[in-house]
Parts: structure tokens; sequence; C-alpha cells
């Protein structure tokens, strides 16, 4: 009966050396999986601008509110930080987002937490009208 209570004991010991490290491998999946459902969004912003400026490449001001709601309020990305590059006969939509990264000791090697993130699409374009 003695070497039962034993394991029983070490196996507690071992669990709570484990538990640490264990949630610090859960938290670092849930947010590897935020990042790239955030990069999934950006995509898609970034793919809604350049649809848009397909059609209307001169009007960049629009061009960035397009993209900036594309992302059906999941994430909010200010218009004037997105960057519109028309070309002759391609039009680029780049959308940035600081990603704040939760688990502990990774986000110790990013500046304040945060880790860049970006997407970029590129239509042809196929109206010069306004």
């Amino acid at each position: 009966m003695g070497r039962w209570r034993e394991k029983k004991g070490q196996s507690l010991v071992e669990f709570a050396l484990l538990l640490p490290v264990l949630l610090i491998i859960l938290l670092g999946l849930l947010d590897l999986g935020r990042a790239y459902y955030i990069l999934v969004t950006l995509k898609d912003m970034a793919s809604e601008g350049a649809s848009y400026a397909a059609m209307h490449p001169a009007d960049t001001w629009e061009i960035r509110q397009r993209a900036a709601d594309g992302g059906g309020g999941l994430i909010t990305v200010i218009s004037s930080t997105i960057s519109v590059e028309a070309g002759s006969t391609t039009v680029t939509v780049t959308v940035p987002y600081s990603y704040n990264v939760l688990t502990p000791f990774i986000n110790g090697l990013f500046p304040d937490g945060f880790v860049p993130l970006r997407a970029r699409a590129s239509q042809r374009i196929l109206s010069t009208s306004p």
C-alpha cells in the first residue's frame, strides 16, 4: 500500500512540472492559429481593394476604404496605412497590420510584442476611366 502512495505523489509532481510547458505550447498554438486567421483576413482585404482598383485605379481614397472595409469588421486597419501602387497595367494594394503576440517568452522576441504582418494583392487594370 505504501508504494502506491509514492507513485501517486510522483505522478502529481511530474504533472506539476510539465503543466507550465504544456500551457506555453497550447498558447503558442493558439497564437499561430490567430496569426493565420488574420493573414487570411488581410489577404481578403487586399483582394477587395485590388478588385475595386482594377476598375477605378485613380480613386486611391475609395480603394483604401474598400480594402479597410473588406475585413467585415473582423480586424481593424486604418485606411491611411494601406498603400496603393498603380502602374501602367497593374495596381497593387498592400494592407499592413501589427499582430499582438500573447504567448509569454515569444512576445519578448519582438519589439513591444507586436509582429508586423501584411498582405498584398495585384490586379490588372481593366479601365482607365475615372
